[in-house]
């Protein structure tokens, strides 16, 4: 099982958790799919998985949550999506997927 942590709000529990990326969006893992079928070139299947994380997380409100120091000033406050979470190691995420993509259809 693929398996990619990031932050996200759960609305009902009024509370910040842990989710796994892979988990979050039927589309996005559908989209991986249909990328594993058409791009055999590493460099090419990281450039689309790129564009689709970005389609499927970039600035949705849903899957934002705010950071912020301590003690909560609005002057350092951040919204941060799922996007730019994966962002930050996007080299170690995309080597990650590269390298268990024999696990994507299992999605």
């Amino acid at each position: 099982m693929l398996e990619w942590n990031v932050y996200e709000e759960d609305f009902n529990a009024k509370k910040i958790v842990v989710r796994n990326v892979f988990n979050l969006s039927w589309r996005f893992n559908e989209y991986l799919k249909e990328n594993f079928k058409e791009n055999k070139i590493k460099g090419e299947f990281c450039e689309q998985l790129r564009r689709d994380l970005q389609y499927c997380y970039w600035s949705k409100c849903e899957h934002e949550v705010i950071i912020t120091g301590w003690p909560p000033r609005e002057e350092v406050e951040r919204k941060v999506d799922v996007y730019s979470q994966v962002m930050i190691n996007w080299k170690q995420f995309a080597d990650y997927t590269w390298n268990n993509r024999h696990l994507i259809n299992n999605l």
